[in-house]
């Protein structure tokens, strides 16, 4: 799904860190959070659904679905395998208080290979605007032989109130152009969050974060470095970014296939500073964010691995001493992504790694006090 400085160029404020223990991940015991209850599916059907966010605006849950490429045209991606392209992608909305979820853009661009279906990865809301990010698994030539509908692959755009596509910052040219980390050519963006004048993006293709300004301009913030395993380099591969309790960006790692149970951690960035690890112990990190009361959410894709054939994802809660404790697992069949309501309620979507067979749920997980 993923393969493999300069600053923000705006002052940064003095930020007290979110300060969390590295626990190891034998540590965490497998106990199930107090005031939870199993998670419920609230919505079915969706073609390939990763990240989700609360929109305050209009008091609902946005999800993207990554959709399920297409027939043709196709053309060579990462490692040539070939990539066929459609106009499969989505947003979808629920509402909790009618219980229904509408799709409110439709007709996105996606695409398929042999192994996923990459396209819509992600979605923010920043003062009503719906803004969301595309990966592609490609390079130039790969977005080039697509076709002109697969424009909006490799950016991050803003969805119109009518459901239109604008795309913003072109995340492919500059990776294209600079390639910071040299292992090869491959844009495939997962995360995105909003900043003054744009987004920041966790491009998992690059393993850095790039910051994608309204008027067009991308810029490296970080590149995450490899990580050295015994004898065996691994590369960061930045899944998810959001904005902690304390105002720095936190920012979560899949690090690479063949999965290395217990290699993931997670980063704290303040632009100007060099990010620094602050949590250990976990196992392909798909997304992360924070609860209510600060505390931080975990959820990994498969706590057994993507290679391995149990499809079982595991949401943990990270207290800042660093005690963890699993709040699902039961249920969730490679998750994607997770999400927090203003009444505590967490939302995750499920069976994110299907190809194009409609199976992909959003999920919640409620909240008793």
């Amino acid at each position: 799904m993923f393969q493999r400085a300069t600053v923000l160029t705006a002052a940064a404020a003095l930020l007290v860190p979110v300060v969390v223990a590295a626990v190891p991940a034998s540590a965490a015991g497998d106990r199930h959070g107090p005031g939870r209850t199993a998670v419920e599916v609230v919505a079915s059907g969706l073609d390939t659904p990763r990240g989700l966010t609360w929109d305050a605006w209009g008091n609902r849950v946005l999800v993207t679905e990554a959709g399920r490429g297409g027939p043709a045209p196709c053309a060579p991606g990462v490692g040539d395998y070939p990539a066929c392209f459609g106009l499969t992608g989505a947003v979808t909305a629920y509402s909790p208080r009618s219980g229904r979820a509408t799709r409110i853009a439709e007709g996105l661009p996606s695409v398929i290979n042999e192994f996923s279906v990459l396209g819509l990865h992600d979605v923010a809301v920043d003062r009503g605007r719906v803004l969301v990010v595309f990966g592609l698994g490609g390079r130039m030539s790969t977005r080039d032989g697509l076709g002109a509908g697969a424009r909006g692959l490799g950016q991050t755009g803003v969805v119109t109130p009518g459901g239109d596509l604008v795309p913003r910052g072109d995340l492919l040219a500059f990776e294209q152009t600079h390639n910071p980390h040299k292992a090869d050519v491959n844009t495939n963006a997962y995360g995105i969050v909003p900043v003054p004048g744009g987004a920041l993006v966790a491009e998992a293709g690059g393993n850095n974060i790039l910051f994608a300004g309204d008027d067009g301009t991308v810029r490296m913030v970080a590149l995450l470095p490899d990580q050295v395993i015994g004898d065996t380099v691994v590369e960061s591969v930045p899944s998810a970014i959001t904005r902690g309790p304390d105002g720095a960006f936190y920012i979560s790692e899949y690090s690479g296939e063949p999965t290395r149970i217990g290699a993931a951690r997670v980063w704290r960035l303040v632009p100007g500073r060099t990010p620094t690890v602050v949590a250990r112990g976990f196992t392909g990190i798909i997304d992360m964010t924070f609860d209510n009361r600060g505390r931080m959410l975990i959820l990994e894709l498969a706590e057994k691995g993507f290679d391995s054939p149990d499809r079982t994802g595991r949401l943990i809660r990270v207290e800042r001493d660093g005690t963890r404790t699993v709040l699902a697992r039961e249920g969730l069949e490679h998750p994607g992504g997770v999400a927090v309501a203003p009444n505590g309620d967490i939302y995750l979507t499920n069976r994110t790694t299907g190809m194009g067979d409609n199976s992909g749920q959003l999920l919640r997980l409620r909240a008793t006090r």
